[in-house]
Formats: structure tokens, sequence, C-alpha cells
């Protein structure tokens, strides 16, 4: 059943909208102004029509009382500046994309820079070039690296992350910025919406959770968390659209090197950045206006390498929390052990037995093998990140390849 993914401006004006035969539903986002309300799932009455009273019907049903952040009133001078970190390696047509939206944001002061993790084609400078934005090329493979040499070279207080591969409301920062106005925070997220739901994999990949964590306004204060949520810090937003304030990184520490993409755990980086804010007493905002659109895989085979990923990183990511004791040891166990039979073993005899409303076999299995297989990536990631220092070290500038 696929999907079109739109949005449209409660304000108005509210037009019928025709529906592609290929699409079975829309997927509207309602907004008002920048400030996301819902997603409404709507099927067409009457030939291929939306129609306007239908999008009102439906909206009449939802309750849409969110916490807001109102940002209206606050003069321009007062929003700090921003830098944009863009990590890239070889995509530079969703480079493009991303560029392309960066451009037309709605923000006073922000500076963009692109950190290309070695990439093998020259079209990324050249996207980059025609763009205006900051180039910056980090010799050694790996997200982590990438997000660390971002955060080296920005000039501004606030580093904000966005994925190549997802796309900025024209609001982003301002959203960001409604985070950061309370001084207590240290550490945004926003809210993840799919830029398309063009293919099978991409509606598997919703079904199996997506990236969104709601329409309202979340705080997260350390002091409230018990040992569970400060070990689940998925609930808290991803690395596809967060912002730090450079404190957090004198604080917490940089990035894991050992961890995400380019690695052998295959992700996790941004998961054991949260926790180990938190866990070092610094407060988290989510704020849903802070809104970017990602484009999930398209395939099924990437789908499965996604989800094989997702399994054994979040093991990798538990198996460090244990090993740096971070967290009480006896909730990370339990943690993980609920995690592993009520999620990844649940699910996949949910798939085997072909239960209604369950994930395929396959994407199923994959993620239980990543999973099964945490403990031995565990011990390759950081033999792998003492390799890529030592020649790094060695060599003065290059790392792994």
């Amino acid at each position: 059943m696929l999907a079109k993914a739109w949005e449209i401006d409660i304000a108005g004006p509210w037009p019928s909208l025709y529906l592609d035969p290929r699409y079975s539903r829309l997927d509207l986002l309602v907004l008002d102004g920048n400030r996301p309300l819902a997603v409404l799932a709507l099927f067409p009455e009457t030939g291929r029509i939306i129609s306007h009273s239908q999008m009102e019907k439906a909206l009449a049903g939802r309750s849409l009382t969110v916490p807001f952040t109102p940002l209206e009133n606050t003069i321009a001078a007062a929003l700090p500046g921003i830098s944009v970190v863009v990590c890239t390696r070889d995509r530079p047509l969703s480079l493009a994309n991303c560029l392309r939206t960066l451009r037309a944001l709605d923000y006073p002061e922000y500076e963009v820079i692109v950190v290309d993790n070695k990439s093998s084609s020259p079209q990324v400078y050249d996207t980059v070039l025609r763009s205006g934005f900051r180039y910056v090329r980090e010799e050694t493979v790996g997200l982590n690296w990438a997000r660390n040499r971002g955060a080296a070279e920005a000039r501004f207080e606030i580093v904000a992350y966005i994925d190549d591969d997802a796309t900025a409301s024209r609001g982003w920062l301002k959203g960001l910025a409604a985070g950061f106005a309370d001084p207590e925070v240290s550490a945004v997220t926003g809210l993840v919406l799919p830029a398309e739901l063009e293919t099978e994999a991409q509606i598997l990949f919703e079904q199996y959770g997506g990236m969104a964590k709601g329409f309202e306004v979340r705080r997260t204060r350390p002091e409230n968390l018990s040992a569970r949520n400060l070990i689940g810090v998925h609930q808290y937003g991803l690395g596809a659209n967060m912002a730090y304030s450079k404190s957090v990184f004198s604080t917490a520490g940089m990035f894991d090197t050992a961890l995400d993409v380019g690695t052998p755990s295959s992700g996790g980086g941004d998961l054991d950045m949260f926790h180990r804010l938190l866990a070092s007493g610094l407060h988290m905002a989510y704020e849903p206006t802070a809104w970017v659109r990602h484009r999930h895989r398209r395939d099924r085979e990437g789908l499965r390498r996604q989800i094989h990923a997702n399994g054994r990183s979040f093991g990798v990511y538990l198996l460090k929390t244990w090993s740096r004791k971070t967290a009480p040891h006896g909730a990370v166990a339990s943690y993980a052990l609920t995690w592993f039979t009520s999620w990844i073993l649940w699910r996949s005899l949910r798939s085997a037995l072909r239960r209604r409303g369950s994930m395929p076999f396959d994407i199923s299995w994959a993620e239980l093998r990543g999973t099964l297989g945490a403990p031995f990536v565990y011990l390759s990631t950081y033999h792998h990140d003492q390799k890529c220092r030592g020649s790094k070290l060695r060599s003065g500038q290059n790392g792994c390849r």
C-alpha cells in the first residue's frame, strides 16, 4: 500500500487533492505555519479525489493541543548563530537535495559545513562548490570522525547535524533555537518524517517504527529518569536531526569514533552521545518544530542491511554502556534481556508464524542476526578504532580507509 507524503498549512487554503493511481493513501502532514500538528492518513472517497471536507472531517477528529515554544515574538538578533554540519560520503544527488533546503532556511545567522568523509567521487566536492557552503574533507572513514571534525570546524556555539539524505523545513533552525531557549538545555533533537513512501521497503520501514518521535515538545532531565530510561535513549531522538551546545563536548566528550557508519558497529553513535550527556547530568529537549524529512532506503536489500545494522549497533551500544559503567550493571542487563525477548525474539516469532501486522521474516531475521552478532562486533569495532587511531598517529593525517 504505497502512500503519498504531502503537507498543508492549517491556515489554508485547503484545495481538494488528486491522488495519483500509484498511491492508495495520502499521508498529510498538517502544519500551523512551521509547527507540525499531526499526520492524517487519508483514502480517496470518490475516484482519486481527497476533498477539502474530507480533510476537515479527519482533522476535527484529532486532538491537536500540542505544547509549543513560540518564537514569533523573538527578535532576530536574539536568535543564536548555528553551525550546520552535513556529513557525507559518495552521495552527491542526496547531498544536493539536502543543501538546496539548507539554502532556503528561514534563519538570520547560520553556516553550513559539509564534511566529506573521503568520497571517491569528485561530484561531492563539485556539489558543495555550487552550493557556496564550506567544504571540509575528513580522511579517516567513519561517521563519528566526520561529526567530530564538523564540531571542530564550527564557528558558532550551537552545532546542528542533519543527514545528507534528509531535507530541512524552512523553520528547522528556529525549532532548534526554541529548544535552546531554555538555558538548561544542552542538546535538542527534532521530528523526522519520511520524505517519500514510494516503495514497499519504505512502507515496511515505517511499519517497523520509522524515525518520528511524536508531535509533543519534551524536556528530558536526567535527575527525573529511571536507570531504564537513561539506557533507552532512542526515545529522545536520533542522529538525522540533532544539535548540541559545544559545552557538551567538553563535559560528555566527543562522538565515539569506534561507533556508527563506517565502523564494524554500523551505528549507535547518536544513542551513545545521548546517553553520555544525560549520564553527565546535562538536559535534552525534543522540539517537533525542528522537523526534517528523511529519504528511507528504497529497495528491500537496503532495508535488510539497515535493520541488520540496527540490531547489531543497539547491541553494541548496550555492551558499551555495560563495560563503561555509565549505567548500573543490573539495569543494563535487565534492559537488554527485555529488549531481546520482547522486541527481537517476539517480532521474529510473529514473523515466522506470519501473524497479521508482523514484519516479513527476512527483515526480522536480519535484525535477529545483527543482535546475536553484537558481542563479536563490539570487540572488533574497538579493535578497529585502535587500529585507525594508530594509523592516524603514524601518518599524521590518514587513518582507516
